[in-house]
């Protein structure tokens, strides 16, 4: 079984998030690019971090309005989104919000169209809605993470895994404490992946440590060979 485990990178200046990227992509295979946290970021720099990513990679930008830290214009914001896509990284996260006001030019990078909520987790249908709404826009992937705030919320989670059409790749997570355990789990159920931290930080509410994240997989997956 393969599990993908994803590993954000961040950092406030373009030499700390480079230096921070090179010692991630030493344990993690696979590495989430928060250029949002880097101060005054441009479209000059995306090139820079395409030529030093070495490997797969998911390309994000993050507007404020879901959790994340760009400090710029909209419309610079959306023009990096594009140029990340032009230069070929293997996905690039654009939000439900951004994708329904800006058009974007399509290549042979994997489009994820999401949605967070750090509030809270809407009911089942109300997310079956968005993504009805995210699948016109015609995604390869599409992800939902929402923050979790009572236990019994992880079965909407799961639910949206479970009940997902056979051919649809979707990243679900909840978030916050009570969201923990659907870090661990939603591989299992069909996620296209899960996020892990490093000691360099996390990036969103409730993330597991890499290294603990593999040490219980490899744990589970050893009940079932």
């Amino acid at each position: 079984m393969n599990i993908r485990i994803c590993t954000p990178v961040i950092g406030t200046t373009l030499d700390d998030f480079l230096s921070n990227l090179k010692k991630t992509e030493e344990i993690s295979d696979f590495v989430e690019l928060r250029v949002d946290y880097i101060q005054d970021f441009t479209e000059t720099n995306v090139e820079v971090i395409r030529k030093e990513t070495n490997v797969q990679s998911i390309f994000t930008c993050r507007k404020k309005e879901e959790g994340g830290k760009f400090n710029g214009d909209e419309n610079n914001r959306v023009g990096i989104l594009q140029k990340a896509i032009e230069l070929g990284f293997d996905h690039v996260d654009i939000e439900l919000s951004t994708i329904k006001e800006y058009q974007f030019k399509r290549d042979n990078t994997k489009l994820i169209i999401s949605y967070h909520n750090f509030v809270e987790t809407p009911s089942y249908w109300d997310m079956q809605s968005i993504i009805y709404e995210m699948n016109e826009f015609k995604p390869d992937i599409l992800k939902i993470a929402t923050v979790l705030t009572e236990e019994y919320e992880t079965t909407k989670i799961y639910r949206l895994l479970t009940n997902k059409p056979h051919n649809e790749e979707r990243i679900v997570i909840g978030m916050g404490e009570k969201g923990r355990v659907t870090r661990i789990l939603v591989p299992l159920l069909g996620s296209y992946l899960t996020y892990a931290s490093t000691e360099f930080g996390e990036s969103a509410p409730g993330q597991i440590g890499i290294e603990e994240l593999k040490n219980i997989y490899n744990t589970i997956l050893s009940f079932r060979t």
